[in-house]
């Protein structure tokens, strides 16, 4: 597995009434699939509502919405996550070679945009390159300061989601990471309750 993460540099913007300082933030992540791109694919792109099955992180997911892009099979998807609920929206969807989708509500406050763009690429008749591009921008005196640690958490969170994708695609079983997580969220909601 490959992993590159950046930073990017401090820019202040200047509208007409203040200036906000932002930084960008760009974590790239990629693994190989032992899967044809079709069988990958159809987990991500074909049933991108089902995210919960395979990612640690996720508890819950379901697509929603009339399909706005030819060929998706919605337009967004609901998420109870462990950093709360999220609403994604679809971007791009070309099947067998891209998904990206936008976090629109969500995040905290510090946070201006959120982005995450799966590229899937032939390798052979059996193998297939996932690669992942999360780009997000963080605003504000609270993103100056959160911002590295959203990072870093952000950058073990997709190589985890890349690891447990894999093992669901070739296995057709959630990692043992997942499962794992997955009895601590229960056993947490259920001491809640």
């Amino acid at each position: 597995m490959v992993a590159l993460l950046t930073l990017g540099h401090t820019v202040t913007a200047q509208s007409d009434s203040d200036t906000t300082t932002r930084k960008t933030m760009d974590i790239q992540k990629e693994i190989i699939v032992n899967k044809p791109i079709a069988e990958v694919w159809d987990l991500l792109g074909n049933r991108y509502g089902e995210g919960y099955k395979w990612a640690r992180g996720l508890y819950h997911s379901e697509a929603q919405g009339s399909p706005v892009i030819e060929g998706a099979m919605c337009s967004n998807r609901s998420c109870e996550t462990s950093f709360g609920h999220l609403n994604e929206e679809i971007r791009v969807f070309k099947p067998n070679e891209q998904l990206s989708y936008e976090v629109v509500e969500g995040f905290p406050g510090f946070i201006k945009k959120g982005v995450n763009n799966w590229y899937l690429t032939k390798v052979s008749e059996t193998e297939t390159r996932v690669s992942m591009r999360f780009e997000g921008e963080t605003q504000g005196f609270a993103g100056v300061i959160m911002g590295p640690m959203m990072k870093m958490n952000l950058g073990k969170g997709l190589e985890g989601a890349l690891f447990d994708f894999k093992h669901y695609v070739e296995t057709g079983k959630p990692s043992p990471e997942k499962v794992k997580d997955q009895e601590k969220y229960l056993k947490k909601q259920k001491q809640a309750a």
